[in-house]
């Protein structure tokens, strides 16, 4: 499983560098590394489902991970996913700009 995550994850890298070679000025990609250390999350963050995959919980806060990170630059978007007792979303200023 980690050697298929790390080939796609190579994919993904592949198609950022493309878009980023097109210079658009109007639309961009960016590559967001899966930096979830799931071991140190709380029992909650798995599914009761199944017990695998992640839960609500879970994905409120990648979700907020994700989008608070927007604006980041690409090495503080690596920086791990903290579990976090409440999710927060971060509102987007005006001079805010995603990084590419």
């Amino acid at each position: 499983m980690d050697r298929l995550v790390q080939q796609y994850n190579t994919v993904l890298q592949n198609i950022v560098a493309d878009y980023k070679t097109k210079n658009y000025k109007d639309f961009a990609v960016i590559w967001q590394p899966p930096n979830l250390p799931f071991k140190s999350y709380p029992i909650q963050a798995v599914s009761s489902v199944d017990c695998f995959h992640p839960s609500s919980d879970a994905h409120a806060r990648i979700a907020a991970g994700l989008w608070n990170r927007l604006t980041l630059d690409t090495a503080a978007r690596a920086a791990p996913f903290t579990w976090e007792e409440t999710p927060t979303f971060r509102c987007l200023e005006e001079s805010d700009r995603i990084q590419t």
